[in-house]
């Protein structure tokens, strides 16, 4: 980009009346994606020609995707008050409870990007008349992915109340879900066990694909602990249930999760028999931030801030 195609990306209707190719030419930068950019200028374009007159539509376009993400939200937070109600007689079993505060967190939430999403919305408006038309594509691109991604949270909200529900008012059900969720992780368990039989012992480097390795099966032993402790708290919570219904306690899963706390504890020793100490110099500074922002959650989790805490501290594996 030239100083002067420079100068006129700044003037709001330097873009307007140029087909798209030749608006490329003006507004892309030597780090962006050209095929993203076409795209994007394609949302003020009418018959590939960029025009101030196809914002209308294009917001007009983005305004009925917002609309729709905006009322499965209404639709959620309208779900909450029916779980909470289902959820009143065991409200004193901690797990139930907080469970229903988790839900509640997380409506909160969802309510809070739909304000946001009509906050941005509004400002797109308001650079209709003149302001710059790649500025308003991108505004409105962002604007659209965000609702889409919002109206898919609040449908994934719902069917998880649905969920709840189920398994407030359905015993045969909690126990099922239980036992499916500790057969789940005497799975993950085993898997990690056969990463790490797999390590090369012999590797000392840090940057080795045997550290790395290391390093993320680390990861993963902290994250199924804490899913130990979850469904731990889960059967007790589950097992108080029934005692108070007068039915049948899950024996069998107590004793299952106790095979597997020991088969987690025996796997974790190998972890760190087969730990080099420049291995564990290398990540420490990443296993020990997931360790302490794990160390802070406490059942019910909420399994999609684990996964961010791992996502943003993980150890790269290539």
């Amino acid at each position: 980009m030239t100083d002067a195609d420079a100068d006129d990306a700044t003037d709001g209707a330097a873009l307007d009346g140029l087909a798209v190719e030749r608006a490329l030419d003006i507004v892309v930068e030597d780090d962006d994606n050209p095929d993203e950019v076409r795209e994007t200028l394609g949302i003020v374009a009418e018959n590939g020609v960029v025009s101030r007159e196809a914002v209308d539509d294009a917001i007009g376009n983005a305004s009925m995707v917002v609309s729709t993400a905006e009322t499965r939200v209404e639709l959620a937070a309208d779900k909450i008050d029916s779980a909470r109600e289902a959820a009143t007689a065991v409200s004193d079993i901690a797990f139930v409870s907080g469970r229903v505060d988790n839900f509640e967190a997380r409506v909160d939430a969802i309510e809070q990007r739909a304000d946001d999403l009509g906050t941005a919305l509004q400002a797109v408006v308001e650079m209709k008349a003149d302001g710059d038309l790649y500025e308003i594509a991108r505004r409105i691109r962002r604007v659209t992915n965000a609702a889409t991604e919002l109206q898919r949270a609040a449908d994934d909200f719902q069917l998880g109340l649905d969920s709840f529900e189920d398994w407030l008012t359905n015993p045969d059900r909690r126990v099922e879900e239980l036992a499916d969720d500790v057969d789940a992780l005497a799975d993950s368990v085993s898997e990690l066990d056969d990463a790490v039989e797999n390590l090369d012992a012999n590797a000392s480097d840090p940057d080795s694909e045997a550290a790395k390795r290391w390093a993320a099966a680390m990861v993963r032993h902290r994250v199924l602990s804490l899913m130990r402790t979850d469904l731990r708290a889960e059967l007790d919570a589950v097992r108080t249930w029934a005692e108070r219904d007068d039915l049948t306690s899950p024996a069998e899963v107590e004793r299952r999760l106790d095979d597997i706390a020991a088969e987690h504890a025996a796997v974790g020793d190998r972890l760190d028999a087969r730990a080099a100490p420049d291995w564990t110099a290398r990540f420490d500074e990443q296993l020990t931030a997931i360790e302490e922002a794990l160390g802070e959650m406490e059942p019910p989790v909420v399994w999609p801030d684990v996964e961010a805490v791992v996502e943003e501290h993980r150890p790269e594996v290539e």
